[in-house]
């Protein structure tokens, strides 16, 4: 499941991968946030925390959110990944031509300093 990870910066939202994530997880948890976002004109900076709760993430919903970042490619300011799967690396290399503005992966120890990123140049 997906759920919205409660203390971030202004300006970002964030959620974090637990147990198994499925599609229904992104429509029914992350594109409303998304959708509200995009609605009040605010830029999207979106952290995704795949820690070690994570047992599965299926490609459905990954899918999913790419098809979502197709639809809205100028709503995409930034993204951070924090994540220590390895195999999650070449992966994101390849997302980062398919989804729109800044992509960046950080190990989950620099979880802060990924929240840090997301947050720069917020406006008061």
């Amino acid at each position: 499941m997906l759920t919205r990870i409660r203390d971030m910066p202004a300006g970002t939202v964030g959620f974090e991968a637990v147990g198994k994530v499925d599609d229904d997880d992104f429509s029914d948890t992350v594109e409303p946030v998304l959708r509200r976002e995009i609605a009040a004109g605010r830029s999207i900076r979106l952290l995704y925390l795949l820690g070690p709760d994570l047992r599965e993430y299926e490609g459905d919903t990954l899918a999913e959110e790419v098809r979502f970042a197709a639809r809205h490619p100028t709503s995409y300011e930034r993204v951070a990944v924090v994540s220590d799967e390895e195999w999650l690396r070449p992966a994101l290399r390849v997302l980062s031509v398919l989804v729109p503005g800044q992509l960046r992966a950080f190990p989950v120890a620099e979880l802060p300093a990924a929240k840090d990123w997301l947050a720069v140049g917020d406006r008061p």
